[in-house]
């Protein structure tokens, strides 16, 4: 072999290496940011039900409810406007739910579907919506609304800055 052959195929060689490498780059980051973009998203709305005290109203109603004789209930209504792009960074990357971690990827499914279960109770067409005066329906949405802020709380352990 001539030396300008060993010197073409060595160039060749480095340019296949620095284009392998800046496409193993490109999808390292773009798998963290993916990442980081569904925990963010969840951690948010987890924070928001708190700050609106979803759970502790929902809970309230039920008590209320429960002290009124059930003959003379009447229909509660709790209707909360939340827009249909609320979950829009998990919407748009559902397809690389696969970039996380196993741990990660159930905790954010199971926190989405959670949610998903109270916001359709809550918005129109729901029975929370529309007025119910049976405590269980108020008492079974907080206790979905625990379990997808539990799921989230978990996520943000292990996402916590230390």
């Amino acid at each position: 072999m001539q030396t300008s052959e060993i010197i073409s195929m060595g160039g060749l060689l480095t340019t296949i290496a620095v284009a392998a490498g800046g496409w193993l780059w490109q999808r390292w980051q773009e798998r963290t940011s993916v990442r980081v973009a569904i925990v963010a998203e969840v951690l948010a709305l987890q924070q928001i039900a708190k700050e609106r005290n979803y759970q502790s109203t929902l809970g309230e109603v039920a008590e209320s409810l429960l002290a009124i004789p059930e003959a003379q209930r009447s229909p509660v209504s709790l209707q909360v406007p939340i827009p249909e792009h609320y979950c829009r960074v998990y919407l748009a990357n559902l397809g690389k739910l696969g970039y996380l971690p196993p741990r990660d990827a159930q905790l954010v499914v199971s926190f989405y579907q959670y949610m998903d279960s109270v916001v359709r109770d809550v918005t129109p067409g729901g029975i929370l919506y529309g007025g119910c005066n049976d405590p269980d329906a108020f008492t079974n949405s907080a206790n979905v609304l625990k379990l997808g802020t539990d799921a989230a709380q978990k996520l943000a352990d292990r996402y916590a800055k230390n």
